[in-house]
């Protein structure tokens, strides 16, 4: 994977995400103030090609540093269809009659 999809993946799931790499390891960011990501060298597309390849996760007390491209899945922390805390759609009101 590479930065701006996690990026993108995190902030789109503001209730925290479990972050898993390929040998199995599991960081639990309950949210996303809890992962530091530097910025990409000149927006989404570089002129230099660069992007950022790592990023910092706060577990344990310390702050651990993870490879982009060691990433194997990235879900939401909630079991819920949208990730956002709601199970998506309205409630249904009943219409009062009289």
């Amino acid at each position: 994977m590479n930065a701006n999809d996690i990026r993108q993946f995190i902030n789109d799931h503001p209730d925290g995400v479990v972050i898993r790499m390929i040998d199995g390891t599991k960081y639990k960011v309950p949210h996303r103030d809890y992962v530091w990501l530097t910025p990409a060298f000149g927006g989404r597309e570089s002129r230099f090609g660069r992007y950022a390849t790592a990023f910092g996760v706060y577990q344990d007390e310390e702050l651990r540093w993870v490879n982009c491209l060691l990433v194997a899945e990235i879900t939401p922390l909630k079991g819920n269809a949208n990730g956002n805390g709601h199970a998506g759609g309205r409630k249904k009101r009943r219409r009062r009659r009289g």
